[in-house]
């Protein structure tokens, strides 16, 4: 049995997160601690870190720690995703690193990643990209950015049971996160961490259709991106991918066209 298990290039405690979905993890990758539960009024040193509906992450500077408190005991799947993302963006913040709602594929040079606007079918398209081309997802909803290199997220890919059947990927999954998902196992990455190489933009058009962005505009797309906005207002990770090369993959609401989108995702 492996020792050590974490995600997005930290370990992680089993015994919260069980192994299921987790990469085997080096000795010196950072160990993250996760808590369930506000901070009590006697803690110390504790800050917000961000907050949505009823749920909030709370961080100690100077600490890899993180406190999720919110409605009700998330279960082990909820702990996988959702709630891991949110307490290592928390984290990685702090030690000056950077998060990205978005996917990723790991390529023979290096890591791509697939950001869409809400609505832009990007769940489903790494899903596609996964199952049917094969192609190595390294992360599916939360691109991690630290010390010069992208972590992989766990290895699962969360879609919606419409979705799920839409590109008939029923079988083999299971259903989490109260019966809103479709969660499927996903084999593991050859390298846990590699750079970011370049970008690649979703969004809907009449056919496929690759155009690089000007460089004037990708500081913008990927800040808007963002999974949460540095007090410090620290833009090096933005400022890095914004200089990478980055295209828009223009594509329609059909499944049909998917061997022409992973062949753009793969060589742009």
């Amino acid at each position: 049995m492996t020792e050590h298990v974490g995600a997005y290039g930290f370990r992680l405690d089993p015994a919260v997160f069980g192994r299921r979905y987790l990469h085997e993890a080096g000795t010196d990758w950072p160990a993250l601690t996760v808590r369930i539960g506000a901070p009590g009024r006697g803690a110390h040193g504790w800050r917000e870190a961000f907050s949505g509906e009823g749920w909030a992450v709370h961080t100690r500077p100077g600490s890899d720690e993180v406190s999720w408190s919110g409605e009700g005991q998330p279960d082990r799947d909820g702990l996988i995703h959702p709630l891991l993302a949110l307490a290592v963006c928390a984290v990685t913040l702090e030690r000056g690193g950077d998060c990205l709602h978005g996917g990723a594929v790991l390529t023979h040079d290096g890591v791509v990643a697939v950001l869409a606007p809400a609505g832009g079918g990007k769940t489903s398209t790494m899903a596609w990209l996964a199952l049917r081309a094969g192609l190595e997802v390294f992360t599916d909803d939360h691109l991690n950015v630290r010390d010069g290199l992208a972590h992989a997220g766990p290895r699962c890919l969360d879609l919606r049971a419409d979705a799920a059947q839409r590109l008939d990927l029923e079988r083999g999954s299971r259903i989490v996160r109260g019966d809103e998902r479709r969660r499927f196992e996903l084999p593991p990455v050859r390298r846990a961490s590699a750079p970011v190489v370049r970008t690649v933009v979703l969004a809907w058009g009449p056919r496929v259709r690759v155009e690089p962005v000007p460089p004037r505009e990708r500081l913008g797309i990927v800040a808007t991106h963002r999974t949460a906005q540095p007090v410090d207002g620290n833009l090096a990770v933005p400022l890095a991918l914004a200089a990478l090369p980055m295209v828009r993959l223009e594509r329609p609401k059909t499944f049909d066209c998917m061997d022409e989108v992973a062949e753009a995702v793969l060589n742009p």
